[in-house]
């Protein structure tokens, strides 16, 4: 897998599972904690990380698009249909499932929040609350996006707020 994908994909799951776990949370649901997870197995005991990150996926991309709109913004949890696929066929190879273990497995909300910093890889993000344009999407692939995006949503956590960091085109700027 390239580097930026597995990035994309702890993100994922990271901002997830911290989403549902805030004091106020962010998304309505609990398919990342371990009473989600054990429901989950029950339905699908093969895939139970995929399908938590591909259902709390879901629910923080309407939070998302609610917040943002949805005409020419991208955000974590929604990106352009090239990535998407790139995202998309990274979760259904076997190395995906050591990736979900490696952030499913962290012990609790420091760990997560300590991931989603290293995610973050020393950027930062003042004031970090609402929407937030971080950049264009073309920086996906060369990596610079990604840790703005988790350093808007670490500063967020941080304080307790909301933030919803989005990407926006060039032209549409």
């Amino acid at each position: 897998m390239a580097q930026w994908v597995d990035s994309l994909i702890r993100a994922r799951y990271l901002v997830g599972s911290l989403g549902e776990d805030a004091a106020t949370p962010w998304w309505n649901t609990t398919v990342t904690s371990p009473v989600g997870r054990r429901m989950l197995a029950r339905l699908f005991p093969r895939t139970v990380l995929g399908a938590g990150l591909e259902t709390v996926s879901r629910a923080a991309s309407i939070a998302h698009d609610q917040r943002i709109g949805r005409l020419g913004a991208y955000h974590l949890f929604r990106l352009p249909v090239a990535e998407e696929m790139a995202v998309d066929e990274s979760l259904h190879q076997g190395a995906a499932d050591a990736l979900l273990h490696g952030v499913a497995d962290l012990p609790d909300r420091q760990a997560r929040l300590a991931a989603l910093a290293v995610l973050a890889n020393g950027e930062q993000v003042d004031d970090a609350y609402g929407p937030i344009h971080i950049g264009p999407p073309t920086g996906l692939r060369r990596g610079k996006v990604i840790p703005r995006l988790c350093a808007a949503y670490l500063g967020a956590f941080a304080a307790e707020r909301t933030a919803f960091p989005f990407l926006l085109d060039a032209e549409r700027q």
